[in-house]
């Protein structure tokens, strides 16, 4: 087995950290110690025990050694690490609560708030300084080590880490683009289970046609003939969140147009036909992609990222309330509960009521750190500087595409051209936060202001509205903008 040295920042969010835990024990080619390092100890405190009850509850499962420790200084948790895996909640949800409900005096709706719109660009604020330290100390103390961040604004944290640190080894993961690969594989699991005239009717948005031939398995996507991510080829490219994919094909078969077909017939029905039989209420809230359909029938090219992040990209489909697109905002207090939720089931792992069970996740991070180091290699989507992986989008800026990972090398794949629609959406963003990192970097708080004031979504409220919403949101952040601010 390979030893690794894994420090990780953050991980207070559960999820990612949990995740990762269990991913590196279902597996058996890599070993080594684990350094817990969070501001806030007693969620790295949490974690630990967490780990320790997934090793303890789990003896048969568990396929490779790892000792894991909560370290409380961060150039003692960085020193000499193969890699550094961030996922941090930049300040607390109480500071969320002001980026993404206060704007909303002005008429600004986010259904995220974490990387676009006068949310994503507050929690920059105080996101941006976090990474400038990170990148210090990175270069301090393990700068050969290899950084997967996973936080957001996932394309500025990249931008900062990058610009504070120019060789540093650092690529930016999100799932975002594996929701819209898995949904070309359900559509393609049910065109290939379909007979040859069942396809022309297909092709054809022959709704009845089809259905009348699925029969009974029409509502029932587990019936259909099976495909994972590995078996399509899909080109990506864009922005983290503002992600699109202009090629995707089944040997040889071109999948765009059998989502085209897929998207004329069941505009109204996807919820039934992509998903079990769900409560009302649920079938009320989940996201039935139709901000995802209307920028493909808009531009012809699948948009690759969930309706709830596209949105705030285009503000035109984001609303007070957006039922009629097919989801909902996500308000703080919804997220505090969930939060709450995840300690409390962190607190009880190993007890009676509920043992964690080790088990692969969809993510992609162990495999990245299993193909650096030499033991196989893959290609996957990640977020990297420009440097013409896609060839007309600024150069510079962290974009998203495809990349081969093999030892010591993450090599971003050509992604060739965006249509000159999409390019100009993705270039007017990569502009936005590129000159923000570099606002900031110059501490120039009225570049920072005139960045803001660009976005879309705040245009929208008009300039000088924009100004008092930006002075609000920094008197709001004060109190980790003392440095910037002095």
């Amino acid at each position: 087995m390979k030893h690794l040295v894994i420090a990780y920042i953050g991980g207070g969010s559960k999820g990612w950290a949990h995740g990762l835990f269990s991913d590196l024990l279902s597996q058996d080619l890599l070993e080594g110690d684990i350094r817990l390092y969070d501001i806030d100890v007693p969620a790295a405190q949490r974690n630990l025990k967490y780990f320790e009850k997934l090793v303890g509850k789990n003896p048969g499962k568990v396929k490779s050694k790892w000792e894991c420790r909560v370290v409380n200084d961060i150039d003692e948790a960085l020193r000499g690490a193969d890699f550094v895996v961030i996922s941090i909640l930049p300040y607390t949800l109480d500071n969320m609560r002001g980026d993404v409900h206060y704007p909303e005096k002005y008429g600004i709706y986010q259904s995220v708030g974490d990387t676009v719109g006068a949310a994503g660009y507050s929690r920059a604020l105080r996101t941006i300084p976090a990474y400038i330290l990170f990148a210090q100390k990175i270069r301090e103390n393990c700068p050969q080590a290899w950084v997967i961040n996973y936080t957001n604004p996932m394309s500025m944290c990249m931008n900062v880490l990058y610009r504070e640190f120019p060789g540093i080894k650092a690529f930016g993961c999100c799932h975002e683009v594996f929701g819209t690969k898995n949904l070309l594989c359900r559509i393609a699991g049910m065109y290939f289970s379909l007979s040859e005239q069942g396809k022309q009717a297909f092709l054809a948005s022959n709704l009845k046609a089809v259905k009348a031939e699925l029969g009974g398995g029409f509502n029932h996507p587990k019936r259909y003939q099976k495909f994972g991510r590995e078996d399509i080829e899909a080109n990506v490219q864009g922005l983290n969140h503002f992600t699109w994919i202009n090629k995707a094909s089944y040997k040889g078969m071109d999948l765009l147009q059998i989502y085209g077909a897929f998207i004329r017939m069941f505009r109204e029905n996807n919820a039934k036909l992509l998903a079990a039989p769900l409560p009302a209420f649920v079938k009320r809230i989940r996201n039935k992609e139709n901000v995802k359909y209307a920028l493909f029938e808009r531009y012809g090219v699948a948009a690759a990222a969930g309706d709830r992040h596209l949105a705030e990209f285009m503000p035109e489909f984001l609303k007070e309330h957006v039922w009629a697109e097919g989801f909902g905002l996500t308000p703080v207090w919804l997220r505090k509960l969930i939060d709450g939720f995840k300690v409390f089931t962190t607190k009880l792992a190993g007890t009676p009521f509920y043992s964690p069970r080790v088990k692969c996740t969809d993510e992609e991070g162990v495999m990245q750190m299993t193909a650096l180091s030499g033991l196989k290699d893959m290609t996957t989507n990640v977020n990297l500087p420009n440097r013409g992986q896609l060839r007309n989008i600024l150069p510079g800026p962290a974009v998203e595409t495809d990349a081969f990972f093999s030892l010591d090398s993450v090599e971003p794949l050509d992604a060739g051209d965006m249509t000159p629609e999409t390019a100009a959406l993705v270039n007017a963003h990569a502009q936005n936060q590129m000159d923000f990192v570099e606002a900031y970097f110059r501490r120039d708080l009225a570049a920072l202001e005139e960045v803001f004031c660009r976005d879309p979504m705040v245009a929208k409220i008009g300039k000088e509205n924009g100004k008092k919403l930006f002075a609000e949101l920094r008197a709001l952040n004060r109190e980790c903008l003392e440095e910037f601010l002095r």
